[in-house]
């Protein structure tokens, strides 16, 4: 859900769909693909998805859906510190 805080993270760190950079989607993509295994690590399910999954899953996504499903900018200063802290649960075939 779309907050008055959440437009202003978007023009505080000038995010938009068309403004955001080739990197930062990479970022986001894996990094939620990160925290996605972070989440499953200690609670996985029978049907939790594969690294496969998860990345077309998030890759999918527009830049806005990712925006506002990591709620990258209401934590971390940008996509690459939210990369940065789920880097290691990111399955190596997909890493940066």
């Amino acid at each position: 859900m779309l907050t008055a805080s959440t437009v202003k993270h978007y023009t505080q760190h000038h995010l938009t769909q068309l403004q955001l950079s080739s990197l930062d989607r990479k970022h986001l993509v894996l990094g939620s693909v990160g925290y996605y295994f972070f989440l499953c690590h200690d609670d996985s399910q029978d049907d939790d998805m594969t690294p496969a999954e998860a990345y077309e899953e998030y890759s999918s996504m527009t830049n806005e859906e990712l925006i506002h499903d990591s709620s990258v900018f209401d934590i971390f200063e940008s996509c690459e510190d939210y990369y940065n802290s789920y880097e290691s649960y990111i399955p190596a075939e997909y890493s940066l």
